[in-house]
């Protein structure tokens, strides 16, 4: 594979890794925007489904055996099953199931929970309300879903996303491989990428993946092309390391992504004299 080849595949899989990642963003954000619209006790059901829920205890309940259910009926019941320590504030927690029977016909229940009816309620604090919203059948229920991923597809966002970042990792792997080789072929030519440019007291500097091995010393003249191969500047190297070097631009210009070429190269070192 010579550069040009290597150059154009990482291109390639340059674009179809960005367009994976750029999918996972809009699944999240579709996901994010769907946990927005779609409350967490708005619940969405069909006949002979258990749907699991879970909430702070109501106002005034210390236990879950205090928890009073308003509303529902037969067709759709609400249980709650055990408390738990809230991970992110702590606090006490319960979780429990609504029960939707095979039977039940497409509608919408409301379901209250308050603490015992003579208890002190905080100041401040309002029943607890689940909204629980009966499809006739999962199609239904999926047309009905807030993310535009779920509706069209069935899928929940969030596995989608993180599908679609999972698929991207190995183009991320093969863009950095194809990079390393593309730096290597370079290398047989007596060039490198130019990685950094920063201005300096001495003036503008340019740091490269050549050095001492490559036959590269302090005081050695280096020019700089861009990708179309036209000469932008000259430099001075001022710092030679084992593989990289840094020059200072004596004439011309230098960008980033710009091509530092030894002079007078052939063999893989500079011709001397």
């Amino acid at each position: 594979m010579n550069i040009s080849q290597a150059q154009g595949l990482r291109q390639l899989i340059g674009w179809l890794t960005a367009a994976l990642l750029f999918t996972a963003l809009a699944c999240l954000a579709d996901a994010l925007a769907a946990g927005f619209k779609g409350e967490t006790r708005i619940l969405q059901g069909i006949p002979g489904s258990t749907l699991p829920i879970n909430a702070p205890l109501p106002p005034g309940a210390e236990s879950i055996t205090e928890i009073r259910v308003l509303g529902g009926d037969d067709r759709v019941t609400l249980v709650p099953e055990e408390v738990y320590t809230g991970f992110w504030l702590g606090g006490t927690m319960w979780r429990g199931s609504v029960t939707v029977s095979p039977d039940a016909r497409p509608g919408t229940w409301t379901l209250t929970l308050e603490g015992p009816p003579l208890a002190e309620k905080p100041k401040g604090m309002l029943p607890i309300i689940f909204t629980v919203t009966v499809h006739e059948d999962a199609m239904a229920q999926q047309k009905a879903s807030a993310s535009i991923i779920t509706r069209h597809s069935g899928h929940e966002p969030f596995a989608v996303s993180a599908l679609l970042a999972g698929l991207a990792l190995p183009g991320g792997l093969a863009g950095f491989m194809l990079s390393r080789r593309i730096e290597q072929l370079l290398t047989l030519e007596g060039k490198a990428i130019v990685y950094m440019v920063k201005k300096s007291e001495e003036g503008t500097r340019a740091t490269f993946s050549l050095g001492s091995e490559h036959g590269l010393a302090p005081g050695m003249a280096i020019r700089f092309v861009n990708q179309a191969g036209q000469q932008t500047g000259i430099g001075r190297v001022v710092e030679s390391q084992l593989t990289d070097s840094t020059a200072t631009i004596t004439s011309g210009s230098c960008a980033m992504g710009d091509l530092a070429v030894l002079p007078d190269f052939e063999g893989g070192v500079p011709r001397q004299g």
